[in-house]
């Protein structure tokens, strides 16, 4: 392999001096390679490390492929033998001389890896060969040193731990706020500016991350994230019914969906349809129209999430997803529209301090919320909507994790249910 020189910037921190530069997707194709021994002899801990180089690299592939606007951050590369040499300018600036500039020769025998970036490596390997115009794109890199023995292996592996380690994956909050290619989180910021469910605070977000409602919150319909989570299952029967499925896709599914912005029109069409299926909830649930037109802003959902009854269900962060699931599946199940969905639903009884709620997401000793029995909430939504929507199998399961919830014998879930098929309001 040819000689290059490359363009870079010195840094020290700590014992470790480290070059920044750029590397073309051809020279990372051509002059990277997986680690091997580099980190360990033991084959058996070599395998460990590769295995970790899961699928993942295909998602980032179809990221450069489909992605214009495509970005990453800096891969951190290690770098041994051959003969890396660093060729050092002098730069005088506004009176001031820097030493920190120059030129990394590589020779072409060295062995590069990546410490941290595999998958991003592979990516970008698997999308030059099938687009060959992305060669001469750039991606930052950091070299650092590595020795092929037992202190340079150490020093290495800690170097590669630590930063795997302290890397934090990005807050559910921060991708709602931020993220350009999710379909649920840019129509959802959407709606928190233009919609009159979300406007005006009606949407509280929490810095650390919590769905729940505080007690003192007598404004918000819902918090920031359980709207999200809800929208999402709103998208997820969305894509769903137009890619005529039989049933919902699954949550791996719809995640590599919301990897990748789609085009300006389906943005718009989600959009339409979701302010239309906020409008249709908010007119055909109780209390949805005396919220958005209450006089008193700062206490508009105290009537319909309080300590005294517990309020409606969807006014509780908890229920409201399993509230959006429950109506999706049954729309999908029987093909029935929304809306005439809605209004069956809306006739089961939602104040949480009521049965069929007492005991499963209301404690009415403590008059406090129960957030340990959610699983079962949509569950127990479809069932008093209409049993007979449930195969043998499924209505087997919910009969099983309803007495668990319960906490009674199975022997005796016969009668628990005689009571929720009455859980309609008359």
């Amino acid at each position: 392999m040819k000689p290059i020189d490359i363009p870079a910037i010195r840094g020290c921190m700590g014992s470790l001096i480290y070059y920044t530069a750029t590397f073309t997707f051809k020279q990372i194709a051509e002059r990277v390679t997986p680690v091997n021994d580099e980190l360990h002899t033991s084959k058996s801990l070599r395998d460990q490390i590769q295995r970790s180089l899961t699928k993942n690299f295909i998602s980032i592939r179809d990221y450069i492929l489909t992605q214009k606007e495509h970005f990453f951050n800096a891969l951190v590369l290690a770098i041994y033998d051959g003969d890396p040499t660093w060729n050092e300018l002098e730069l005088d600036f506004n009176g001031k001389d820097y030493y920190s500039m120059g030129f990394l020769r590589l020779n072409g025998e060295e062995i590069i890896f990546p410490v941290d970036g595999q998958h991003r490596v592979e990516g970008i390997k698997e999308a030059i060969k099938n687009n060959s115009d992305l060669e001469d794109e750039d991606i930052t890199v950091i070299f650092i040193g590595h020795h092929n023995d037992k202190e340079g292996k150490e020093k290495t592996r800690r170097i590669f731990s630590t930063l795997n380690r302290y890397a934090k994956p990005v807050k559910p909050g921060d991708i709602i706020a931020l993220d350009e290619d999710d379909t649920v989180a840019i129509v959802t910021r959407n709606l928190l500016e233009t919609y009159p469910l979300f406007i005006n605070d009606n949407v509280k977000a929490d810095l650390k991350g919590s769905k729940a409602l505080s007690d003192n919150d007598t404004k918000s319909f819902t918090s920031l994230l359980t709207l999200y989570d809800t929208n999402r299952i709103i998208y997820t029967y969305y894509k769903s019914r137009n890619d005529k499925q039989g049933k919902l896709y699954g949550p791996t599914r719809i995640s590599e969906l919301l990897k990748f912005r789609p085009e300006q029109e389906e943005l718009d069409a989600f959009e339409d349809y979701l302010r239309n299926f906020w409008d249709q909830f908010c007119s055909i649930f109780p209390g949805m129209a005396e919220y958005l037109s209450a006089s008193a802003e700062q206490t508009a959902a105290y009537r319909f999430r309080n300590k005294n009854n517990g309020g409606l269900l969807y006014f509780r962060p908890v229920a409201l997803p399993k509230l959006v699931k429950a109506i999706c599946e049954t729309c999908l199940r029987t093909g029935i529209s929304i809306e005439s969905c809605m209004q069956g639903y809306a006739n089961i009884e939602m104040v949480i301090s009521n049965n069929p709620w007492t005991g499963i997401l209301w404690n009415t000793r403590k008059q406090t919320m129960i957030t340990s029995n959610k699983s079962v909430i949509s569950s127990m939504l479809m069932f008093i909507y209409d049993e007979n929507i449930f195969t043998s199998k499924e209505l087997d399961k919910f009969k099983k994790s309803y007495a668990k919830a319960l906490e009674v014998p199975i022997d005796q879930i016969e009668e628990k249910l005689a009571l929720l098929r009455n859980a309609k309001r008359q």
